[in-house]
């Protein structure tokens, strides 16, 4: 995506939700000597991208805030191009996507990857199975302890908490998150969408990239016990054994992308 951002020597460029700071460095070596503004809510996230960018010798800012409170503040016309990866999974994207716009100078590019819907399928079929069936009940009683009460009460908790739900909110398409970006009026230069499918040695491996780059998000999990976290990881690593192939457990990861411009 980088390069459908078209970037200059010496553009401003924000990088919303800049994580580890990989495609930070990526944009600094294009924009220098211009300014590249890494934006992430983790401040662990900005201690590893300030780091790596230093190491290679580009100054980067820093700005500690979630990425929709950023676009929300920042003065309209900042920014030449602005990069927003992966983060539609933490934000109200249908809200924040028109907003983009406004930050960007004439001519300005913004660049959107995100997952879609349809991605891993392996774990949103399990989702749909376990949640609508007393399958995992003799599980979590066993978890429990056999302990009865107990069962129940995590039992009724993880129904209320899930009944309706999906591990995160990404939109249907790269072309619902074009549509929306031209609702602030940018003009969209590319769409496309991209399937990978990852491997892994376990159900369990697949959980853990799973929770860890944030596919199995969802804001219930948060006021969760540790022990709920574990049962509803052990069925979720059990149940995706049921999809092992002679490559191992796949989850098929499904990204789609759009770059806009401002005219």
């Amino acid at each position: 995506m980088t390069a459908e951002l078209e970037l200059a020597r010496g553009d401003r460029v924000a990088d919303l939700a800049c994580g580890t700071g990989v495609y930070t460095l990526e944009m600094a070596r294009l924009s220098d000597p211009g300014e590249v503004v890494a934006v992430d809510y983790s401040a662990g996230m900005l201690g590893a991208a300030r780091e790596r960018l230093e190491n290679e010798g580009y100054p980067v800012s820093l700005v500690h805030a979630r990425a929709e409170d950023f676009i929300a503040r920042t003065p309209a016309s900042s920014f030449d191009a602005v990069s927003l990866r992966f983060a539609l999974a933490y934000i109200d994207w249908w809200e924040v996507l028109p907003m983009v716009g406004r930050l960007l100078r004439p001519g300005g590019r913004v660049g959107v990857l995100t997952s879609v819907t349809s991605s891993v399928p392996q774990l949103y079929a399990l989702f749909d199975r376990f949640r609508t069936s007393f399958e995992p009940v003799w599980k979590l009683y066993k978890h429990c302890g056999k302990n009865i009460g107990e069962t129940w009460r995590l039992f009724r908790r993880l129904r209320e908490t899930f009944a309706q739900g999906r591990f995160i909110s990404v939109p249907a398409s790269a072309e619902v998150v074009a549509q929306r970006l031209a609702a602030g009026g940018l003009r969209t230069s590319h769409v496309w969408t991209e399937t990978v499918r990852l491997w892994f040695d376990s159900g369990r491996a697949a959980v853990d990239w799973a929770r860890g780059s944030g596919y199995s998000t969802h804001p219930s999990l948060d006021a969760m016990g540790t022990r709920d976290i574990d049962f509803l990881e052990s069925l979720f690593a059990a149940g995706l054994e049921d999809f092992r192939e002679p490559g191992g457990v796949p989850l098929d990861l499904v990204v789609g992308g759009v770059v806009a411009r401002k005219v």
